[in-house]
């Protein structure tokens, strides 16, 4: 009888560690192909992936915000205001999904941010409500994880458009984006599934801080 106990559970192990094999799979994969997405054709197909990796594995949160992710991206390719704000309440959609199943909060805060920085590029009228709803949800993911380098890189994003006399700049984004670069060097070489991206475009936004420092100087 013990025997047949320890066979039944040492099956029901390795059923459940090669659906988790499978299920990473997917997501790299997916992933994959996001990287090479060049047209919003091709990044749709990667959302819709994403969400059927979703629909299959109801109790994970990465396929919902790596939909999530994907879809913001797409938002900043469209030119059309309407169809902006369209892509971006389905992601907001599939954010509230991931929070809603425990998903990692300091990396949803995040995107949610990554959002909102989206939605000021419908207009510039509302760039005072966004860039304030992007700085204060931001804050909340730090608050989770002060090892995340995300949130840091976008708040660094969101000081540097910000206006000077509002407490913008490139002197005030700098020191953010210099802190994420030290927590994306820590994160070099991290396994797993999860969120990775960021490193890249926070170089991108030290190098614009230290141009802007120096146009001010010459």
């Amino acid at each position: 009888m013990k025997r047949t106990i320890l066979t039944t559970l040492a099956i029901v192990c390795a059923m459940l560690m090669n659906a988790q094999t499978l299920f990473e799979k997917a997501i790299k994969e997916s992933l994959t192909l996001l990287d090479s997405a060049k047209t919003s054709e091709a990044m749709q197909s990667v959302v819709s992936r994403f969400e059927r990796i979703a629909m299959a594995e109801t109790t994970k949160w990465e396929p919902l915000y790596y939909a999530a992710f994907t879809q913001i991206n797409m938002s900043f390719r469209e030119t059309d205001g309407d169809k902006k704000d369209a892509i971006l309440d389905l992601a907001e959609k599939n954010i509230e999904k991931a929070l809603s199943i425990n998903g990692d909060k300091s990396e949803l805060y995040a995107l949610h941010g990554f959002l909102y920085q989206g939605r000021i590029q419908v207009s510039p009228m509302r760039g005072m409500t966004y860039s304030q709803k992007a700085a204060e949800i931001l804050e909340k993911s730090i608050e989770e994880n002060p090892e995340n380098p995300r949130p840091l890189f976008l708040m660094a994003q969101n000081i540097f458009h910000t206006p000077k006399m509002f407490g913008g700049g490139s002197k005030n984004a700098l020191p953010k984006a210099l802190e994420a670069k030290e927590l994306f060097e820590k994160e070099k070489g991290k396994d797993g599934i999860g969120p990775k991206w960021g490193a890249k475009s926070n170089l991108r936004v030290i190098d614009a801080c230290n141009e802007n420092k120096q146009s001010i100087l010459i």
